[in-house]
C-alpha cells in the first residue's frame, strides 16, 4: 500500500487516553463518579485501539531501511509507546474491581499521568519520524 496506515489509526486512542486523563484530573476535584467511569471506559477503548495501532506500526518500522538515521528514532519511538500502553494497561487493571471498573485509586490516576507524559514524547518522535525524515512518504528517503 501506498498511504501507510499507521498514521490513520494513532488518533483515535491517543484522543481516547487524553480525554481519559483529563477525566481522571477532573475525578480528583469532584464527587460525580460519571467522570471516573468516563475515564475507564476511555481507557479501555484507547488500550483495545492502541493495540491495531501498534500493529500497524510494526509493519511500517519493517519498511525503514535498518542503515537508516531514522530507524533509532522509530526505535525510541515504539519503546515509548509501548510504555505508555503498559503505564496505562496497569492504571485500568488498577480499576478493575472484579469485572466491572472501580473507583480509581490516586496510583491509577499517577499511572495514567504518567502515561500521558511518556505518549507526549513518543508522540514527538512520532512527528520526527515523519517530518524530518519522511517515514512514509513517497519520497521516504529511509
Amino acid at each position: 500500500m501506498r498511504h501507510p496506515v499507521h498514521p490513520m489509526l494513532v488518533h483515535f486512542p491517543i484522543a481516547t487516553w487524553f480525554i481519559s486523563t483529563l477525566c481522571d484530573i477532573a475525578g480528583l476535584f469532584t464527587i460525580n463518579e460519571l467522570v471516573s467511569r468516563m475515564a475507564g471506559v476511555l481507557l479501555i477503548i484507547g488500550t483495545i485501539s492502541a493495540l491495531l495501532a501498534m500493529v500497524a506500526g510494526l509493519m511500517e518500522l519493517a519498511k525503514i531501511d535498518q542503515k537508516s538515521p531514522a530507524m533509532k528514532i522509530a526505535n525510541q519511538h515504539m519503546l515509548l509507546m509501548m510504555a505508555s500502553w503498559s503505564l496505562y494497561a496497569v492504571s485500568l487493571f488498577l480499576r478493575l474491581d472484579g469485572t466491572r471498573l472501580g473507583q480509581p485509586s490516586l496510583a491509577a490516576v499517577a499511572l495514567s499521568v504518567a502515561g500521558l507524559i511518556v505518549l507526549c514524547i513518543a508522540g514527538w518522535l512520532g512527528g520526527k519520524l515523519v517530518y524530518e525524515y519522511g517515514v512514509g512518504t513517497r519520497s521516504n528517503p529511509s
